[in-house]
Protein backbone atom coordinates (compact mmCIF):
# COMPACT_ATOMS: atom_id res chain seq x y z
CA UNK A 1 0.00 0.00 0.00
CA UNK A 2 1.66 3.29 -0.61
CA UNK A 3 0.83 6.03 1.27
CA UNK A 4 -0.44 9.29 0.54
CA UNK A 5 2.61 11.61 1.64
CA UNK A 6 1.46 15.43 0.24
CA UNK A 7 3.50 18.23 0.86
CA UNK A 8 2.54 21.80 1.00
CA UNK A 9 3.86 25.23 0.95
CA UNK A 10 4.10 26.92 4.67
CA UNK A 11 5.81 30.14 5.02
CA UNK A 12 6.65 30.50 8.41
CA UNK A 13 5.98 33.75 10.55
CA UNK A 14 9.70 35.14 9.79
CA UNK A 15 9.71 34.32 6.39
CA UNK A 16 6.30 36.22 5.54
CA UNK A 17 7.16 38.99 7.41
CA UNK A 18 10.60 38.94 5.62
CA UNK A 19 8.42 39.07 2.41
CA UNK A 20 5.79 41.88 3.66
CA UNK A 21 8.69 44.07 4.74
CA UNK A 22 10.25 43.96 1.42
CA UNK A 23 6.70 44.88 -0.69
CA UNK A 24 6.32 47.82 2.22
CA UNK A 25 10.23 49.02 1.66
CA UNK A 26 9.22 48.88 -2.47
CA UNK A 27 6.41 51.06 -2.12
CA UNK A 28 8.31 53.18 0.21
CA UNK A 29 11.15 53.71 -2.43
CA UNK A 30 8.49 54.54 -4.78
CA UNK A 31 6.72 56.84 -2.88
CA UNK A 32 9.61 59.27 -2.11
CA UNK A 33 12.31 58.15 -5.12
CA UNK A 34 14.67 56.11 -3.97
CA UNK A 35 16.05 52.65 -6.23
CA UNK A 36 14.87 49.64 -4.54
CA UNK A 37 17.53 47.07 -4.27
CA UNK A 38 16.46 44.16 -2.17
CA UNK A 39 20.28 43.41 -0.88
CA UNK A 40 19.98 46.76 1.09
CA UNK A 41 17.38 44.93 3.72
CA UNK A 42 19.17 45.63 7.15
CA UNK A 43 21.40 47.96 5.62
CA UNK A 44 20.61 51.64 7.86
CA UNK A 45 23.53 53.50 5.69
CA UNK A 46 21.28 52.76 2.40
CA UNK A 47 17.78 53.79 1.52
CA UNK A 48 16.92 51.08 4.06
CA UNK A 49 17.78 53.13 6.73
CA UNK A 50 15.54 55.74 6.09
CA UNK A 51 12.84 53.28 5.84
CA UNK A 52 13.30 53.03 9.16
CA UNK A 53 13.46 56.23 10.38
CA UNK A 54 10.25 56.89 8.67
CA UNK A 55 9.06 54.03 10.67
CA UNK A 56 9.80 55.21 13.61
CA UNK A 57 8.05 58.77 13.08
CA UNK A 58 10.74 60.91 11.34
CA UNK A 59 10.38 61.89 7.66
CA UNK A 60 12.74 60.20 5.30
CA UNK A 61 14.42 62.89 2.62
CA UNK A 62 12.37 63.43 -0.25
CA UNK A 63 14.36 62.58 -3.64
CA UNK A 64 11.08 63.71 -5.53
CA UNK A 65 10.57 66.90 -3.91
CA UNK A 66 13.64 68.71 -4.71
CA UNK A 67 12.63 69.60 -8.56
CA UNK A 68 9.63 70.70 -7.24
CA UNK A 69 11.41 72.96 -4.32
CA UNK A 70 13.52 74.12 -7.31
CA UNK A 71 10.45 75.23 -9.62
CA UNK A 72 10.51 72.60 -12.07
CA UNK A 73 7.72 72.10 -13.73
CA UNK A 74 8.74 69.62 -16.22
CA UNK A 75 10.73 66.76 -14.37
CA UNK A 76 12.54 65.30 -17.85
CA UNK A 77 14.28 68.88 -18.73
CA UNK A 78 17.40 69.32 -17.96
CA UNK A 79 18.95 72.05 -15.55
Amino acid sequence: MARDNKKYLVMKPEVSRIFDDLVRYQEFCIAYGFVYDEAHLGNEYSPYGDYLRSQQGRLPRDNWGWMVRQGRKNFNQEH
